[in-house]
């Protein structure tokens, strides 16, 4: 008993270690190798606990190298946005500029069912009110409105209503996001004469976005000023 008592102590603390490692994430936000990675953990943390005649680092030495590949693979993912897509896919655009696009819903096997609970979900009675819908990476579906069904705020008294839409990131890290540029119906040509207008290298940049209004927001690499 006391073998069993102090193997779930042990199992418990080298688990809660190596998921903050992974990082701090909601169960329902996990990318599928992070669940993945969960299912597999539990699985062999219980194997060493309910059987004393498994050795203890039969779980520790798994456990390490599924940290370790997690570990290689999001720092990867951080680095380069074609491995990012094929680890946890791209997000699909669901309704883009109040249409609903049926090809999005097909490929990612989504009934239109399903997309309507969602909105409901999220406080929207129809898809006519909504500008943007997108399906995450997590599976989550972030929902915008169209402008006339915003709350008003400070700054829709301010500046007005307008359909900005979302922003779309055409620069991550250094790197051209030529997708979200075709999303924001712009061009390779267009991005570089803004960098030019701001003297800014695309190297140099951390974030890049523009809205469907075209307003541009940009953050410089730290360290590359």
């Amino acid at each position: 008993m006391w073998i069993i008592f102090s193997r779930t102590i042990v199992i418990y603390i080298f688990l809660l270690l190596t998921l903050r490692l992974m990082g701090k994430r909601q169960v329902g936000e996990l990318q599928i190798s992070e669940l993945i990675v969960t299912f597999m953990l539990s699985e062999l943390a219980v194997n060493p606990i309910t059987d004393p005649d498994v050795p203890l680092m039969w779980a520790v030495i798994p456990i390490l190298q599924l940290l370790s590949i997690e570990v290689i693979l999001s720092y990867l993912a951080t680095k380069s946005n074609r491995f990012k897509k094929i680890l946890s896919g791209s997000p699909a655009v669901l309704i883009r500029r109040g249409k609903l696009i049926q090809k999005a819903l097909a490929d990612n096997r989504l009934e239109i069912d399903e997309l309507l609970s969602e909105l409901r979900q999220n406080g929207f009675s129809s898809p006519g009110e909504v500008e943007y819908a997108i399906l995450e990476g997590n599976g989550k579906i972030s929902v915008f409105p169209k402008a006339e069904e915003e709350v008003i705020t400070m700054r829709i008294l301010r500046e007005g209503i307008s359909e900005k839409g979302i922003a779309h990131a055409v620069v991550v890290d250094g790197q051209i996001v030529y997708e979200a540029l075709a999303e924001a119906d712009k061009d390779e040509k267009w991005l570089r004469q803004k960098l030019a207008e701001c003297g800014g290298d695309v190297k140099k940049v951390f974030l890049m976005t523009v809205d469907d209004d075209g307003e541009i927001y940009m953050v410089e690499q730290e360290g590359r000023l």
